[in-house]
């Protein structure tokens, strides 16, 4: 389980990622098994009294950079995270306040990661976000992100 203050994630956030304040963007308190992010409807609706297309897609990426900046924290090394690639599938229109939900990958999967993070000073993990509306899935991504070691020069 990670452990943080989920009202000072939201404001690095706020404050790094500034897409995410003008979606009203909330990281929820830690849980078990995953990472939690919450977005308001009414600044992210669309034309069509729905979520708009980029803010799902923008939320559930969020989710996996957020919770890979997340377990690189406690470490004493700095890292770029990006998305690589994304693939998202739309499964039903939100007409309500949603979350971005990514679950930790396998300790195996991070172990392998890790290894290559400190070996090479960059690695690629996929995770696969998923946003949720009403307990519903609303969409899932397939987000591949590469991370890399910062130097200090």
């Amino acid at each position: 389980m990670l452990d943080y203050d989920a009202e000072e994630v939201t404001v690095y956030l706020h404050e790094h990622i500034p897409i995410t304040r003008a979606m009203q963007l909330e990281v929820m308190p830690p849980e078990p098994d995953r990472l939690r992010l919450t977005a308001r409807l009414k600044p992210n609706l669309n034309h069509q009294e729905t979520a708009f297309g980029g803010s799902i897609a923008s939320l559930g990426i969020l989710a996996g950079w957020t919770l890979i900046h997340l377990r690189l924290h406690s470490s004493e090394r700095r890292y770029k995270i990006v998305i690589h690639k994304s693939e998202i599938e739309f499964q039903r229109p939100i007409e309500a306040d949603f979350e971005g939900t990514c679950l930790f990958p396998e300790e195996p999967v991070w172990e392998t990661f890790l290894a290559s993070l400190q070996r090479k000073g960059r690695a690629r993990i996929e995770l696969n976000p998923q946003v949720m509306v009403n307990g519903k899935v609303a969409a899932t991504i397939k987000g591949n992100f590469v991370i890399r070691e910062l130097s200090d020069f």
